[in-house]
């Protein structure tokens, strides 16, 4: 009788069981849609309310560091545009594209986006007819780290991504401090200080408060024109005087940047000529582009300064 009650028993609680760890194995599989929200809202950085109802599935890009983003996120399967400015990674080559920076409003529309993720300055005009369209468009402008740390907790936060996005901010914080780590022991008398070259015709650098300054800063080094704010023209004695160690023109948009400055009155005094410190062969993109490969780009900043210590 005992072993008929316990048979009896098994049989009753088997279906349970198996149907709980199916009910678990499904969870596991789509984190994401575990929990459908009621409504998403958040207010982007050109101060504006986004409400939806729903994660969204069919995502376009407007700029190649949101571009970046997506992908980063995970989210490549669901992006169905980008400009043709957007050439990273390698998979957003597969993507549609819906025209240059300023966006397509027809051919966006076409592909039936149900959200548009923009830059708020850059896009102006589009993003502008987008909502008139009742198309959801999240704007997000990043131009510093901490800026980029916004815009991953504002798209993972509309994507229903957040354990993706606390992960990726967590790598980013991680490489970026063991670039500093190696950096610290460094003397702040004995840091190389760099000239940021941004334009040759007239000569433009990149000022205190900008996305690239920051970047040579976390990479160790000292940006001589830390004293002026953005983008601005730069004398060509102004450089001489402050005699910088090192020289950073990924910008440069001649065939040679070397040769450039070597005919440069002057400038064959500059430690940073002197010495070869000219640095032009690095990723323009990888400097220029608030994204999650800020880390790589504060490391491979940092390798090209301090060449001896990495």
């Amino acid at each position: 009788m005992f072993h008929r009650r316990r048979y009896t028993s098994i049989i009753f609680i088997m279906p349970l069981l198996i149907s709980l760890l199916l009910f678990c194995g499904c969870q596991q599989q789509n984190p994401a849609n575990s929990e459908k929200p009621t409504e998403i809202v958040v207010t982007d950085d050109s101060g504006t309310e986004l409400k939806l109802d729903k994660y969204p599935e069919r995502i376009i890009s407007l700029t190649p560091s949101n571009t970046e983003l997506l992908f980063a996120l995970g989210l490549g399967e669901r992006v169905v545009g980008v400009t043709t400015y957007c050439d990273y990674p390698q998979e957003v080559n597969q993507k549609v594209r819906i025209g240059d920076l300023k966006g397509n409003v027809e051919e966006i529309v076409a592909l039936k986006p149900d959200l548009v993720i923009a830059k708020a300055v850059l896009n102006e005009d589009v993003v502008d007819k987008l909502r008139k369209l009742d198309v959801p468009v999240l704007c997000v402008d990043p131009e510093s780290i901490e800026g980029i740390y916004r815009s991953i907790e504002l798209i993972s936060k509309v994507t229903g991504t957040d354990s993706a996005g606390d992960k990726l901010i967590s790598d980013i914080k991680e490489q970026i401090a063991a670039v500093q780590q190696k950096v610290a022991d460094i003397p702040q008398e004995e840091r190389l200080k760099v000239f940021i070259e941004v334009g040759c015709d007239p000569l433009y650098t990149a000022g205190g408060d900008t996305y690239v300054d920051e970047l040579v800063r976390l990479a160790g080094g000292i940006n001589i024109a830390n004293d002026i704010k953005g983008y601005q023209m730069y004398s060509l004695e102004t450089v001489v005087k402050n005699n910088p160690d090192v020289i950073l023109a990924a910008d440069s948009y001649y065939v040679d940047v070397k040769q450039e400055i070597n005919k440069r009155p002057g400038w064959d005094t500059i430690k940073a000529v002197q010495q070869g410190h000219i640095i032009s062969d690095i990723d323009t993109n990888l400097v220029n582009r608030p994204g999650p490969r800020c880390a790589q780009a504060v490391e491979t900043l940092a390798q090209a300064i301090y060449t001896d210590l990495f």
